[in-house]
């Protein structure tokens, strides 16, 4: 054989084997780690245990890990400095947090249910509160709901003292004598109404809050085919939700290691499907969550909580919706 021939050989054969050697030698994509969402004691929020349970996040391909936070405002730092990935909570949570970290709104899963103010039995009506200590979560939306009450008495801020107070500590503190009212929420407000305290307000109900998913801007921009998917797979976890409540309680109970009988239903809280969404994210609607979140803004400018305007087309972004 020809010795130019013969180079040929060897090298036309030795072409694959290198070739096969550098696809083995190429370091494989490191696997995503899953979205992970925070979720709390409530009620809507248990579409995501649900979602995850049953293997919808799964089915559209996309891995979530639900990270439980047994009191609300600890997801604020989290979800700004990136070791949550996304959020259940409110516009106004979501407001504050965006001037640390952007953050998008992609959905409203619920109404909000009713926020509510509880007092000990001594207190009939919220002209008694006059003088008297009610605590709540102060530089946020929800002091929005003891301003309208003390209006709806004539009555102001400058009336009664105020002080910091976790929803998730209301009955503690109005047992203690800490506060003789408190701003809470379900499940505590039922838990402080089993223990002979009471609602003042509202006496009606009062949806001001509704609760939005939201994920931080990085991630959005680095998955978006993911948020897509966990969107898909939530709101079909909440049409499973709203023909299996019993179901819910179930999974919801496994998670936070509690017994079905302590899991209990808000029927009060309206969960929010697809096309609750389409026609929420309308502008022309007069109660679109548009309108919710300038409501929102202006009161967080008023007690100085926020400096100046966000732009609610920057925050609201419906077009992950499927």
């Amino acid at each position: 054989m020809h010795r130019n021939h013969f180079l040929k050989v060897i090298l036309l054969t030795a072409i694959p084997i290198s070739l096969a050697a550098c696809t083995m030698l190429q370091p494989e994509e490191p696997a995503k780690s899953p979205l992970r969402v925070e979720y709390t004691q409530w009620w809507g929020d248990y579409t995501l245990l649900v979602a995850q349970e049953k293997g919808i996040f799964e089915k559209y391909g996309v891995e979530v890990e639900p990270v439980y936070y047994e009191i609300f405002s600890k997801t604020y730092p989290d979800l700004a400095a990136g070791q949550i990935d996304g959020a259940l909570i409110a516009v106004g949570d979501t407001i504050n947090i965006n001037r640390n970290a952007p953050m998008k709104v992609v959905a409203v899963y619920d109404n909000g249910g009713n926020d509510a103010v509880i007092a000990g039995p001594e207190i009939d009506s919220v002209q008694d509160l006059n003088g008297k200590t009610i605590g709540l979560q102060l530089g946020s939306q929800y002091e929005l709901t003891v301003v309208k009450m003390l209006q709806s008495a004539g009555m102001s801020m400058n009336d009664v003292n105020i002080v910091a107070l976790d929803p998730e500590a209301a009955l503690g503190a109005l047992q203690s004598g800490k506060v003789q009212a408190a701003s809470t929420w379900e499940p505590y407000s039922s838990e402080a109404l089993s223990k002979g305290y009471k609602i003042i307000y509202p006496q009606e109900q009062l949806y001001l809050f509704p609760d939005l998913i939201v994920f931080s801007q990085s991630v959005m921009d680095e998955r978006p085919e993911d948020i897509r998917a966990f969107l898909k797979a939530w709101f079909e976890a909440v049409d499973y939700r709203l023909q299996n409540p019993e179901e819910t309680r179930a999974i919801a109970a496994a998670y936070l290691g509690m017994s079905i009988e302590e899991v209990l239903p808000d029927d009060n809280l309206k969960l929010l499907t697809l096309g609750d969404n389409k026609a929420l994210f309308n502008l022309q609607e007069e109660d679109s969550i548009y309108s919710t979140t300038r409501i929102t803004l202006d009161y967080l400018i008023s007690i100085g909580s926020l400096a100046q305007q966000i732009d609610p087309l920057k925050l609201l972004d419906p077009s992950y919706l499927p």
